[in-house]
């Protein structure tokens, strides 16, 4: 699907606005990117929101965990049609908890609706690839 060079400037505006909120712990600044609909995954066990309070909940506890947070977004796919948008994108989280810090190199993929004023986020997964998986296997091997 081709997507429009001002879709694809919109979108990355609203990834680079995320960043920046992440990096600032600004919950309300990444509310307002947020659909009221919202669903997502984190990267742990019990990392699931349905809705954005959850969502809220979610960051409130990510935010109080972390002294200090950052996110980056590497080779980013972007595809849209009408109102709706997805992405695909590899992102690194630097963090510092307890002192000590932290890169997590993973995987996100987003769905965004666009609201005639802006693109939001209605839907976001974030992954970490499984370890003990080499390049070239299908499973994880322990």
């Amino acid at each position: 699907m081709q997507v429009s060079e001002q879709t694809k400037n919109q979108i990355m505006a609203v990834l680079r606005r995320m960043a920046e909120a992440t990096a600032k712990k600004d919950i309300d600044g990444l509310m307002a990117l947020t659909d009221p609909d919202f669903r997502g995954f984190g990267t742990g066990p019990d990392e699931k929101a349905i809705g954005k309070e959850a969502y809220r909940r979610h960051l409130e506890r990510d935010f109080s965990q972390a002294e200090t947070i950052a996110l980056e977004f590497c080779d980013i796919h972007i595809g849209a049609e009408g109102t709706v948008a997805w992405v695909m994108a590899g992102m690194t989280y630097h963090i510092v908890a307890s002192g000590a810090l932290q890169t997590l190199n993973g995987r996100l993929t987003a769905v965004l609706r666009g609201t005639g004023h802006a693109w939001v986020f209605a839907q976001l997964h974030y992954s970490l690839p499984a370890e003990g998986q080499k390049a070239g296997q299908s499973f994880p091997i322990k």
